[in-house]
């Protein structure tokens, strides 16, 4: 049986205490070793399932965390995500009537947030969908409508054809919320129906014996999604009702999900900092090596109107198929804010995990350090919009470079140790259901994660 945690009284409330208060709260519920692990769970909860986006959190285990931090520190009215992803961190904020923001610098990561954030639906948008597919079964126009380069290599043509009847009649919906709901559907079905083996992030085109057995109709499968993507959204809409973080069908705190660079995150949330509270999961390493947001989302952008994203989503992302992955953290080599020897003398463990990498790869210990230059400009940028004595929640997995595994969660709680944090406590998750990129070298032993609650000491 759970034993519920003393409560501190209000007349003695300080960071410390409620430090203290937190570390019993988590330590009583940890007691069961599967809570912060959740091997049962709901694969729609929260519409969770919408798309299947790389490497998602679990909506329950944020909401654990959430409700333990809440408990400690009720006063707390906002949530931020600096790498939004899928927007999970801002979904379970909502289903405790927080004010949430996210940004994320992938268009469709934008994309699918914002269709699961928003403060008003229609929910109709299952009939709406069924028409949508019935006036693509009847468009008989073979114009394809996208442009993408080596089109062929990456889709047959009668999936082509369907493809863009779909996308035509898309374009024909008045509503933008309802419009992203089908953009996001017809994403997913953009990653089903395409030549692209789905074993892995990476594009990887099947063989052409395995394309010519393939018989598709992405308006069949468009359909069978939009059936299951409205009854997942219909029953996260009635769980916030239930909790009564609903008014007249409306979400009763603000949502607001932007593109945005990371490392510049000061620049573009000026109006809305700062944060009370901090819930996210970075990249453990540059996107090219470890996970390829960029390259999983580079087949389905190309057949959605960025329009419709954001007025600013940039559709050069889809200059090539890396992109995406090259404007992301450690990417490429950008100005050196924090110089080797800053990180170095900020991070002992990474200096000696760096100087112990074996010759091979060549470009190891580049990519590495190319990262964690980048990672240490985003985290001066995202304290600037969090709050004195905001707690953060970041969750890590360590990935492996020639291989040795990277130290993620000692790096990141020594990097923030020197930007004025405290870390609380770091608690770890048994991955049972997180889908991982098995075939990259990189990554291939993550079998957990570490989540480290860290609050910024007041100056």
């Amino acid at each position: 049986m759970t034993v519920a945690a003393p409560r501190v009284s209000p007349s003695i409330l300080t960071p410390q205490n409620v430090d203290e208060h937190l570390l019993q709260l988590l330590e009583s519920k940890g007691r069961d070793t599967d809570f912060w692990s959740s091997k049962d769970r709901d694969r729609n909860d929260s519409a969770h399932s919408i798309f299947q986006y790389p490497a998602m959190m679990v909506p329950v285990v944020q909401r654990r965390l959430l409700g333990a931090i809440l408990e400690a520190r009720p006063d707390i009215q906002s949530v931020y995500d600096p790498f939004l992803g899928s927007g999970t961190s801002l979904v379970s904020g909502m289903h405790y009537g927080l004010n949430v923001y996210g940004n994320d610098i992938n268009p469709l990561a934008v994309l699918i947030s914002r269709v699961r954030t928003a403060r008003s639906v229609d929910f109709t948008v299952g009939v709406i969908a069924e028409q949508v597919a019935e006036t693509a079964a009847k468009d008989s126009r073979a114009t394809i409508e996208t442009s993408m380069v080596n089109r062929g290599k990456w889709f047959q043509e009668d999936v082509s054809l369907e493809l863009s009847r779909l996308r035509r009649a898309i374009r024909q919906c008045d509503n933008l919320w309802v419009r992203r709901f089908l953009w996001v559907t017809l994403a997913e079905t953009v990653r089903l129906t395409s030549n692209d083996r789905t074993s892995t992030y990476k594009l990887h085109a099947r063989s052409a014996f395995d394309i010519a057995k393939r018989a598709l109709s992405p308006i069949a499968v468009f359909r069978e999604l939009a059936r299951k993507n409205a009854a997942s959204f219909s029953e996260f809409r009635r769980r916030l009702n239930e909790a009564k973080q609903l008014t007249s069908g409306r979400y009763v705190a603000e949502t607001e999900v932007r593109i945005g660079d990371t490392r510049k995150t000061q620049e573009y949330w000026s109006d809305a900092a700062p944060f009370d509270l901090l819930m996210t999961s970075p990249p453990y390493g540059d996107n090219l090596t470890t996970v390829t947001y960029g390259q999983h989302s580079y087949l389905p952008l190309h057949w959605i109107d960025f329009k419709d994203i954001d007025p600013s989503a940039d559709e050069a992302t889809l200059r090539t198929t890396q992109e995406i992955d090259r404007r992301s953290l450690g990417g490429i080599a950008s100005d050196d804010v924090w110089t080797e020897e800053k990180l170095f003398e900020a991070s002992p463990r990474l200096k000696r995990f760096a100087d112990d990498l074996p010759a091979k790869p060549a470009d190891g210990r580049t990519r590495l350090i190319r990262f964690y230059k980048d990672f240490g400009t985003s985290l001066d940028s995202i304290l600037d919009v969090m709050k004195p004595d905001s707690y953060m929640i970041w969750t890590v997995g360590n990935r492996n470079i020639a291989g040795k595994q990277v130290p993620t969660d000692l790096v990141l709680s020594e990097l923030l140790e020197g930007l004025t944090c405290k870390v609380i406590t770091t608690l770890t998750r048994r991955i049972h259901h997180k889908r991982m990129p098995d075939r990259n070298a990189s990554s291939a032993t993550m079998r957990e994660e570490k989540i480290l609650l860290i609050r910024k000491v007041r100056a």
